[in-house]
């Protein structure tokens, strides 16, 4: 059994790694580029659909363009954290993400699987891979 101590420091990286995804939530509703950027490592990469920006730079290119207008609102639950040591962590989550795209709202889900670094005491993003279920207009529902 682990001592009191490692499974404290355990539930401490858990709760910091939720909350990482919970500030990244929260700057994307804000629609804040660079606080995106700050919660992924230097080299951190997001992967969606086509794309794969990596590194700082190429991620606030990415993240600029596409948070500005404020039209995502993210929702994650079900966050499954698995500590590989005191530095490196996985995880998945889910996400329910409302939109709104030309104008029409819109449903997403999915889930994102993450890959988490802790940088300078700091848990960050390494990578973030969000696989996408659907995106169906709301008036429509997500089964047509």
């Amino acid at each position: 059994m682990a001592s009191d101590e490692s499974r404290l420091a355990a539930i401490e990286a858990k709760d910091e790694i939720r909350e990482l995804t919970a500030r990244y939530c929260h700057a994307v509703v804000d629609g804040d580029a660079d606080a995106i950027v700050e919660l992924f490592c230097d080299d951190g990469v997001f992967r969606a659909h086509t794309s794969a920006p990596e590194g700082r730079a190429a991620l606030r290119e990415f993240y600029a363009a596409g948070v500005g207008a404020k039209t995502h609102k993210p929702f994650v639950q079900n966050h499954v954290i698995e500590l590989e040591d005191d530095s490196h962590a996985s995880g998945r989550c889910s996400v329910e993400i409302r939109v709104l795209q030309d104008g029409q709202p819109y449903t997403q889900a999915g889930h994102y699987l993450d890959k988490y670094r802790r940088v300078d005491g700091r848990w960050r993003f390494a990578e973030r891979h969000y696989i996408r279920y659907h995106n169906a207009p709301w008036r429509e529902g997500w089964t047509k």
